[in-house]
């Protein structure tokens, strides 16, 4: 069997190399639904190794945040279960299991199907190059440099320079 795709989201029997079915996709929408959430993943270690062996514990092992606790958490497990057989919609009920979850109580699956769901956030945007939604991080900033003008002249043709 061959292996593709980021390690963290490799499920128990892709490691292990035994064959998959389409339940490794629900492992992975229960991996992205708790980084989703806790802002990185279950498993996330410094090589892939070190994460494989965290997978292979299992998702009862992963140290779930406060936010992520109770209905989510529940959803999570059942996607991440380590029998591919046992993941929610690999069992009896198919993705209503998925449907009837807690943690999507109030979500009106009918209204996503046709299309009228109304997103609660829509932000404000000018044009198709307008950026003001998006922030760049820190680190990707380059340096301030205080300019302190010496009035002597020397900088009057450069462009950026303002008195």
């Amino acid at each position: 069997y061959t292996t593709c795709g980021t390690p963290d989201y490799f499920a128990p029997e892709l490691i292990a190399s035994k064959g998959h079915t389409n339940a490794v996709d629900w492992w992975c929408l229960g991996i992205l639904s708790f980084e989703l959430m806790a802002g990185y993943p279950p498993f996330e270690s410094a090589t892939p190794m070190q994460i494989y062996s965290k997978v292979k514990k299992g998702i009862n092992k992963a140290t779930f945040p406060r936010k992520c606790k109770g209905k989510v958490e529940s959803l999570i497990k059942g996607l991440c279960h380590a029998n591919p057989a046992e993941r929610l919609p690999m069992k009896k009920g198919d993705i209503q299991n998925i449907k009837t979850q807690p943690w999507f109580s109030d979500f009106v699956w009918e209204d996503m199907a046709n299309f009228s769901m109304v997103a609660p956030y829509k932000p404000t945007v000018k044009s198709k190059k307008d950026i003001a939604n998006f922030s760049a991080r820190e680190e990707d900033m380059p340096p301030q440099i205080n300019y302190k003008n010496t009035k002597t002249g020397w900088d009057k043709d450069f462009a950026t320079c303002a008195t």
